[in-house]
């Protein structure tokens, strides 16, 4: 039997009328449904509950109409024998029957697929990125200073600061703070947007929260009188709206505290949660305006750092002033003060969860102790993980410290980039950057790539133009390397155009075409006519192999940088190389007396350096070992990107070496 003639049987045996009720029906108690669901206060997946159960009853359905229907129907007009004699058909075993089942088939396994579907995508409750979607995140928005007094206006971010303290010290809920939210509006209400958004939709289409806390204040007889409430973020109903909080206009710290305690009571009682609320004192007035400070001179690291410590001045117990000097200096490269300034921190009582944590992350970064680094920025980071500085670090810390690129996706997809102007935005810049150095880790060379293409459209700088490199040697697209270089030459400085050279010929070493790379390592010699302002023209003739200019050039630029432990481990086996051993034998030992405290691995992954050129295989192995213990990060330019060690790639022990940290 064909389509046609079947379509045609069903017609006539009223298929089509039975199965038309059963859509018709469905379809008008779903629309019932859904318009009464709200009203009725039943949860929105009962929708989806019901469309699972109709996509379920329809082959059920079918079948039902063959057994009570189709089976009983009489045929006598249907068909004559020979002799003219009536014949009775049976539908069992006929090509109807045939047609009809396998048809039934299809229409159960596209239900089937469909039911599977709508579970992934709507009911999935072993997700916890879902769970918290719909659920764990809390908005807090900046309270409204209504005194008419602008010296108040850091009242409005005090209060919004303390709440989200107490929110995420207690474990209630991720917080999407007012800064976050702000920073998304600047990133997409930008001139070429036409159509603005405002808190409440950000809040909405990006970060989807499940509560709203929002509230202001405003002064009284010389009271400050503060009021907040807490809405529904999905369905815009206020959940309750707190009692006025009173405190004297010069104290509004008491007035915070009082109501983020309201707030904290509401949150845990409503999850049925016993957490015990500690009873803390906030942090001098004084204190915390300079905090404030602080943090808007973020760029000027003099003022910065000049602040940090006058609100340390004004109140000695004042934890996240101490702990962002710390920081501070470690960023700065100062790690010694950095240590000394960590050791003398006490976390105070009523943080003491939080600051431990953070205490413990910054001694495990002094400490080159990789793998707690990671630990502890993950717990920090799963409090505030829309905040773009924690997220890039994150991604950071995965790729560069423990060396996990397979991390660095799920990182990189919890902030949308959907909107956002990626020239306007440094830390949207330098996630996508880390984004594409981890594709290039896990062989995605064409996700790299079009992350790159587009990113160097939009924005020159070297850093974002030497993985584009990469990912095009790598993916064996040499044609495209030489376009780009070519379109790069015209337009970028000298300096940049001798580091692509130089890059792009220790890329070719890594894939093992040394007549390409040769090209380009000419190109930056004979672009440096033997005038190395920068420092490339050494290290062109290094991995070119002809050691005799390597030495001359590299002992020019000790002149210069006499401490430099990368030049100083080249200089020394190029003149290993060369047959001059003693002045090798005084260059090493130069090198090894540079050993100091807070180095991180740099002196032992030189000495491997070493090593590897002069051939004792046993001891680079070694040395590198103790590099990555004592953490020696994996750069772009480092162990399996470092031609240096090509000969190591596929041992077992190098192997090692690179999940150190796993």
């Amino acid at each position: 039997m064909n389509i046609k003639n079947f379509i045609k049987e069903c017609h006539n045996k009223e298929v089509f009328k039975k199965l038309s009720i059963y859509i018709v029906t469905s379809w008008v108690l779903l629309q019932v449904l859904a318009v009464t669901i709200e009203p009725l206060g039943l949860p929105q997946k009962l929708v989806t509950y019901f469309i699972i159960l109709v996509l379920f009853g329809f082959p059920v359905n079918g079948f039902l109409v063959w057994k009570y229907h189709l089976i009983n129907l009489d045929y006598e007009k249907d068909a004559f024998d020979e002799q003219g004699n009536l014949v009775k058909r049976e539908l069992k075993n006929s090509p109807f029957q045939k047609m009809y089942f396998s048809v039934l088939i299809i229409i159960s396994i596209l239900s089937f697929l469909s039911i599977v579907l709508i579970i992934n995508n709507s009911i999935d409750t072993n997700s916890y990125s879902q769970s918290v979607e719909k659920s764990d995140k809390i908005a807090v928005l900046k309270f409204g200073n209504n005194t008419g007094d602008k010296k108040y206006d850091i009242v409005s971010k005090m209060t919004a600061d303390w709440v989200i303290h107490g929110i995420t010290e207690n474990n209630v809920g991720q917080v999407v703070s007012p800064e976050i939210v702000e920073n998304y509006l600047g990133q997409i209400n930008t001139p070429t947007n036409l159509t603005p958004i405002n808190n409440e939709k950000i809040i909405k289409e990006y970060f989807n929260a499940g509560k709203l806390i929002s509230g202001n204040f405003y002064l009284k007889n010389d009271k400050l009188l503060f009021q907040g409430s807490i809405t529904d973020g999905e369905k815009n109903i206020q959940l309750i709206s707190f009692k006025l909080v009173e405190c004297d206009y010069d104290l509004p710290l008491e007035c915070i505290e009082k109501l983020t305690q309201l707030i904290l009571g509401f949150l845990i009682t409503e999850e049925n949660k016993i957490l015990s609320l500690q009873e803390d004192l906030p942090p001098n007035y004084e204190a915390y305006k300079y905090l404030i400070d602080a943090k808007e001179n973020l760029a000027n690291p003099k003022l910065y750092v000049d602040l940090l410590n006058k609100s340390i001045e004004a109140d000695s117990n004042y934890f996240e002033p101490q702990v962002l000097r710390v920081a501070h200096y470690y960023n700065v490269g100062d790690f010694k003060k950095s240590d000394s300034l960590r050791k003398i921190i006490t976390p105070t009582s009523f943080t003491n969860r939080r600051q431990q944590n953070l205490l413990n992350m910054y001694e495990a970064l002094l400490n080159g102790t990789n793998d707690k680094v990671y630990y502890y920025l993950q717990k920090e980071y799963s409090i505030t993980p829309f905040d773009l500085l924690s997220n890039s670090s994150n991604m950071t810390i995965a790729l560069q410290f423990v060396n996990k690129p397979d991390d660095v996706d799920a990182i990189f997809k919890e902030i949308s980039m959907k909107g956002m102007e990626v020239e306007n935005c440094e830390y949207c810049e330098y996630r996508i950057y880390v984004k594409a150095l981890s594709d290039i880790e896990l062989g995605n060379y064409n996700t790299a790539i079009e992350l790159l293409v587009d990113i160097n459209e939009k924005i020159d700088k070297i850093n974002l133009k030497r993985p584009l490199f990469t990912a095009l040697i790598r993916s064996n697209d040499y044609l495209k390397v030489d376009e780009f270089m070519s379109k790069f030459e015209l337009s970028s400085s000298l300096k940049d155009i001798q580091e692509l050279y130089l890059h792009i010929g220790k890329e070719y070493l890594l894939v093992n075409l040394k007549e390409k790379a040769t090209i380009y390592f000419d190109k930056l010699i004979l672009s440096s006519k033997e005038n190395d302002d920068y420092g490339n023209l050494a290290l062109a003739h290094f991995y070119t192999k002809n050691y005799s200019k390597a030495v001359i050039q590299l002992q020019k630029n000790l002149i210069k940088d006499p401490n430099n432990v990368d030049l100083l481990s080249k200089l020394a086996s190029s003149q290993y190389v060369i047959g001059d051993t003693a002045k090798s034998n005084a260059t090493l030992s130069k090198l090894k007396l540079l050993k100091t405290a807070y180095q991180y691995g740099s002196i032992d992954y030189a000495l491997a350096q070493y090593f590897a050129i002069v051939g004792d295989k046993k001891e680079a192995s070694k040395q590198l070992l103790k590099a990555v213990a004592h953490g020696y990060l994996f750069t772009p330019t480092s162990y399996m990107n470092d031609p240096v060690f090509i000969s190591y790639f596929q041992d077992k022990g190098f192997k090692d070496i690179l999940n150190f940290w796993h």
